[in-house]
C-alpha cells in the first residue's frame, strides 16, 4: 500500500471520530484533547532522550493532564499549579545532575508544546456566553480542525505538483512556498463555507482573518515541528498514524492555530 493510500485511510478514518467528540463536547472532548497532547508529549519525550536529555515522564504527563483538566474545570487549577510547585521543589533530587537544565526544561516546555496549546480547544468547545451556546461552540471548533486541514492538503498536493522555490531549506527542504501559498485558498474557502452556512455571526473581515490564521500563520507551527525533528535526527515524531507519522506531525500547526483562533475569538471579536 502507497504512503499516499494510507494518509488518506488513516484521514477517512480519524476525521469523523474527531469531529464527533467534538460536537459531543464535554468530558469526551476534553479526554480527546489531553489524548492527542499526552501522546505528542511522550512523542517529544522521546525525541528529547536521543538527544541526550532525560525528561521525567511523570511529572510531565500529569502536569500536561492538570493543564488539559484546569482549562475544562478552572477550579482544578490549583491542583494543577500544586504539582507543578511539587515537580520544581523535587526536581533537584530525582533529575539527573548532569543532565539536569535540558531535562528540566523540557519536561515542563513539553506540557506546554504541545498540550497546553492544544486546549485552548477545550476553552473554544467549553464557551458559553449570549452569542455562543454549544451548537455555535461546536462550529467553531470545526471551523478551526477544518482550517488547519485543508491548509495541510491543499498545501502538501501543491507542493508536490508546483514546489519549486524552498520555504525554509535549512528546518525543512521538502517546504515551499508554492505550497504554503497554495494552502491559503482552502482556507479562505472553508472559512467562507462556514460563514455562510452556520456561523453567520461571523462578519467578513473577521472571517477573512481566522482564514488568514488557520491557514498561513499556522504554518508556522510545522516549522517548529521541523526544526524539533531536525535537532535531534528523526524522520517523525513516531509512527503512529499511518500515513502522517506521529500525533505531533500531525497536529504541528494545530497547535498553534488553536490558541491564536481562541484569542482572536475571545479579543477582537468578543464571542467567547
Amino acid at each position: 500500500m502507497s504512503n499516499n493510500l494510507r494518509r488518506i485511510l488513516t484521514a477517512i478514518i480519524a476525521a469523523p471520530l474527531v469531529l464527533g467528540l467534538a460536537y459531543l463536547g464535554g468530558g469526551p472532548f476534553v479526554v480527546l484533547v489531553g489524548g492527542i497532547g499526552l501522546v505528542g508529549q511522550v512523542e517529544l519525550y522521546r525525541m528529547a532522550r536521543s538527544s541526550g536529555a532525560a525528561p521525567n515522564y511523570t511529572g510531565g504527563l500529569v502536569l500536561g493532564a492538570l493543564t488539559i483538566a484546569a482549562l475544562a474545570r478552572p477550579s482544578l487549577a490549583p491542583l494543577a499549579l500544586l504539582w507543578l510547585v511539587l515537580f520544581v521543589v523535587g526536581a533537584p533530587f530525582f533529575l539527573p545532575q548532569e543532565r539536569f537544565l535540558t531535562s528540566f526544561t523540557t519536561t515542563l516546555a513539553a506540557a506546554v508544546y504541545p498540550t497546553g496549546l492544544l486546549g485552548s480547544l477545550v476553552l473554544i468547545r467549553g464557551a458559553r456566553s449570549p452569542t455562543v451556546d454549544s451548537q455555535t461552540a461546536f462550529w467553531l471548533v470545526v471551523l478551526v480542525f477544518l482550517l488547519v486541514w485543508a491548509t495541510d492538503v491543499f498545501a502538501y498536493y501543491v507542493g508536490k505538483a508546483l514546489g519549486r522555490t524552498p520555504l525554509a531549506p535549512s528546518i525543512s527542504p521538502n517546504k515551499t512556498w508554492e505550497g504554503t501559498v497554495g494552502g491559503l485558498p482552502a482556507a479562505v474557502l472553508v472559512a467562507v463555507g462556514l460563514k455562510v452556512t452556520v456561523l453567520g455571526a461571523l462578519a467578513w473581515p473577521h472571517v477573512l482573518a481566522l482564514a488568514a490564521i488557520g491557514g498561513g500563520v499556522s504554518q508556522v507551527g510545522d516549522l517548529m515541528e521541523s526544526q524539533l525533528k531536525r535537532s535531534t535526527g528523526a524522520d517523525d515524531s513516531s509512527s503512529l498514524l499511518p500515513g502522517h507519522g506521529g500525533v505531533l506531525d500531525r497536529f504541528d500547526a494545530m497547535v498553534v492555530a488553536a490558541p491564536l483562533i481562541y484569542l482572536y475569538l475571545r479579543g477582537i471579536v468578543g464571542l467567547l
